[in-house]
């Protein structure tokens, strides 16, 4: 019975080859579409998810209320993790992380930067990373030893074996290799290649048991059957019984979860990256649905050309079950031909998908589990698009179906098709109004004034070398015709890496602790920034010897600490007293999507860890970087010359938000190009449907012009109420998507002119081409039977 269905189904489906095709490019295009994101989406609802321990693992997640509001951060003094594994018998095991600068690596001449980390035994025991060779476990035990992934350890030693051999760190330290490890597959938050033991920071003094630094993460197993809420409840008060911080409340928050629920409001998680996941989950079920109704749309239009053949089948004594059979065996037909369109489609796509989302995912297409989910993919898309069709049909006693009459009015004089026709555009138009929204959204920050010049602006991180001949390089810089000013700094004028909320001046609230972040500096920082000094001077310890213990400030630290005259205040921080003697205009060097903040910018009492440089305007831009690479070559000599552009790494925080906006228009594209499809196919039918009457419209003096509108008054009408509907529904989401910024554009009314005229404009192209290709056609021939 089945094989005569899908004998008749492709037999109808030739008899119709121009809707049929509308419905399996467009059902292919769709299928598609859900089949990228759901692959994407699959991979991120994987991220540290795989780990063997996974549910057992925690990250330490702290939590103190500041200005009114709740702070909650991940960082943590370095005493933290042996404390906790020492106080709580339910903990198995702990393990810090430090995040810090890529660390140069040697090998003989070869010598590159890597992302590395500190980390303890633990590490390796939570999170299960296939180990090629050694034991990483027990290699983390030794200060001496270092674990590699596979890729790090074919850089420094080609295809000899890396075990046992010695890989020179930062110039400073000999360590072993004792482990090697796969590389970190690409489904997890931790981007480190090399790692090394805790207890060589330890072993150099560099831990201690202060815990007022919070400069690493700290992660915790907990023993099997332990309950999550009931160690919280014990856990809130740790650092409060551990150190003077008594007004930190800790917690433990699954490993399992950071990535898509790290988001923290008032002291709670709501939400993270899972919000994006949710938007193009439903975007993908939207492009899905709407090449669904094209489906529909086009199967009950239909109707009226396979009405004799309902009714000539009932009268023979086909039943309903038989007919309905019929008519999904039609639409699985399609879905199966749809579906091999989208495999095609997603083959071709795939390698540009991933550069699209900045990921390396793997082609399902190798996986047998994909093929499984493929067919029951394919059934469901079939009977979800074709049993509207197929129960509408069977139900029509053979009177009424030989009569054809099934495209009459259902209730309240409403078509079903024409609710579906509304639908799709009313999609549509919120996805048009959303992109624009999101890329002015994107423009307004983009051009938002940070306070700095990154053109022609350079920063290199510091080696020992280069700490030791600073002066000298400097000077050796400034000399280059193409340089205009060097400093040194304490992290990249695109990152903040430290803050504090202890800093003490004069007049200060003993209650008041506002979160301030630092800077360093050596001299000229404004200069070779491009910084708006407003008051006083820059740092310059070359020519202020006291200025190691002076401090630049911006206009946000002024209003905050409440200066009237700042120049000349005193800034009490870590056990120094800074005096202030500049001020400048507020600049950004973190994300531009929130407020400023404020920044104290001090002398070299603290490390400072990159130079930056800045190059002339207008010259040869490859010329000053190879003179620059020659005078580093002289003083850092056995260190690669790896200098990254300050406007490029500022236009890296922008690829998440952009990445968001490509793929929605991309998304939005296709939703377009399939509901014009839809529509295409129901103005060809409706036009071929009234060709009679167009003719005689015609033959008694109607025009082109009123034909044309005569047809396409049918489409317009419809799509003016999805614009209706769309524009305040767009509204609503999109102003509570912006105030997730605390930098924001705001909505006017103008993207929504703009995009009902374009979706009308759409509409009306693809529209009226069906409408005046039927208005032209001779009368004589189509009445000629009359």
């Amino acid at each position: 019975m089945w094989k005569n269905y899908f004998k008749i189904a492709w037999r109808n489906i030739q008899r119709s080859k121009g809707y049929a095709l509308i419905n399996i490019f467009g059902l292919g295009i769709g299928m598609a579409a859900s089949i990228l994101i759901l692959i994407w989406v699959q991979f991120e609802l994987s991220v540290d998810r795989y780990h063997e321990n996974s549910g057992r693992v925690y990250a330490v997640w702290r939590n103190a209320e500041m200005q009114g509001e709740i702070f909650t951060w991940d960082y943590t003094p370095a005493p933290y993790g042996p404390t906790l594994k020492e106080q709580y018998p339910e903990v198995e095991e702990v393990a810090r992380i430090t995040e810090w600068d890529p660390q140069l690596l040697t090998v003989g001449e070869t010598s590159f930067y890597e992302e590395s980390t500190f980390t303890d035994p633990g590490f390796f025991k939570m999170f299960s990373f296939e180990v090629i060779a050694g034991d990483p476990v027990s290699a983390m035990e030794e200060p001496e030893s270092v674990v590699l992934t596979e890729s790090v350890a074919r850089k420094l030693f080609g295809n000899e074996s890396a075990m046992g051999e010695t890989v020179t760190v930062e110039k400073q330290m000999d360590l072993e290799v004792k482990a090697i490890i796969k590389d970190l597959p690409e489904n997890t938050n931790f981007p480190f290649t090399t790692f090394f033991s805790m207890k060589k920071l330890d072993q150099m003094g560099w831990l201690g048991d202060f815990w007022g630094n919070n400069s690493m993460r700290t992660f915790a197993m907990l023993k099997e059957g332990s309950s999550l809420p009931d160690f919280n409840e014990k856990f809130q008060g740790f650092t409060a019984k551990n150190s003077e911080y008594d007004d930190i409340s800790d917690f433990l928050f699954p490993v399992a979860d950071l990535h898509l629920y790290s988001k923290f409001e008032n002291g709670k998680s709501v939400g993270g990256k899972i919000e994006l996941i949710r938007m193009f989950g439903i975007v993908s079920v939207l492009v899905l649905l709407i090449a669904g109704i094209n489906f529909v749309n086009l199967s009950t239009a239909q109707s009226d050309k396979r009405s004799k053949e309902v009714g000539i089948r009932k009268l023979s004594g086909a039943g309903r079950e038989m007919l309905i059979g019929q008519f999904l065996a039609e639409s699985t037909l399609i879905a199966v031909a749809a579906y091999l369109v989208a495999l095609v489609l997603v083959s071709l796509a795939f390698p540009w998908f991933n550069g699209l989302i900045g990921r390396d995912l793997q082609n399902p297409m190798t996986q047998p589990f994909f093929w499984m989910i493929s067919m029951a993919y394919v059934l469901v898309i079939g009977i979800l698009a074709g049993s509207y069709p197929a129960f509408l049909m069977s139900l029509y006693r053979p009177a009424i179906a030989l009569k054809s009459q099934m495209n009459k009015s259902r209730s309240f004089g409403v078509k079903p098709r024409e609710v579906l026709v509304v639908f799709q555009f009313a999609v549509v138009v919120i996805l048009i109004s959303s992109v624009w929204i999101v890329r002015d959204q994107m423009n307004f920050v983009q051009n938002r004034d940070i306070g700095l010049n990154k053109d022609n602006l350079i920063f290199h991180p510091v080696t020992q070398n280069i700490r030791n001949n600073k002066a000298a390089l400097r000077n050796e810089l400034l000399a280059l015709p193409g340089v205009t000013s060097v400093s040194y700094t304490f992290s990249p004028l695109t990152n903040i890496y430290s803050d504090s909320n202890e800093m003490n001046w004069q007049g200060k609230d003993p209650g008041f602790k506002p979160s301030i972040s630092r800077m360093g500096s050596d001299a000229d920082l404004v200069k070779t920034a491009g910084m708006e000094l407003i008051a006083g001077r820059d740092i310059d310890i070359y020519t202020y010897a006291m200025d190691s213990l002076s401090v630049l400030i911006n206009e946000k630290t002024v209003a905050i600490m409440g200066f009237e005259d700042p120049i000349g205040q005193v800034i009490e921080d870590d056990g120094y007293n800074f005096t202030v003697v500049g001020v400048v205009k507020d600049f950004i060097m973190d994300s531009p999507f929130e407020e400023v903040k404020p920044i104290v910018v001090i002398g070299p009492e603290r490390d400072l860890n990159f130079i930056h440089i800045r190059f002339a305007d207008g010259e040869d831009l490859s010329r000053n970087l190879a003179e620059a690479e020659a005078v580093f070559n002289k003083f850092n000599p056995e260190s690669p010359f790896e200098y990254s552009f300050v406007d490029q790494e500022h236009a890296r925080k922008f690829q998440a938000q952009e990445r968001t906006a490509n793929l929605t228009s991309i998304f939005t594209g296709l939703a377009v190009i399939i509901s014009c499809m839809g529509l295409f196919g129901l103005a060809t039918f409706i036009a071929e449907r009234r060709k009679k009457e167009i003719s005689v419209r015609k033959v008694m003096g109607a025009s082109v012009a009123s034909l044309v509108t005569l047809v396409s008054t049918e489409f317009t009408r419809l799509v003016l109420i999805s614009i209706l509907i769309g524009i305040p529904i767009t509204w609503y989401f999109m102003s509570d998507w912006l105030n997730t910024f605390a930098y924001r554009t705001s909505l006017n009314w103008g993207v929504f002119i703009w995009t009902g005229g374009l979706t009308m404009l759409i509409a009306l192209l693809t529209v009226s081409s069906q409408a005046i290709k039927a208005s032209l056609v001779n009368p004589a021939k189509i009445l000629k039977s009359e």
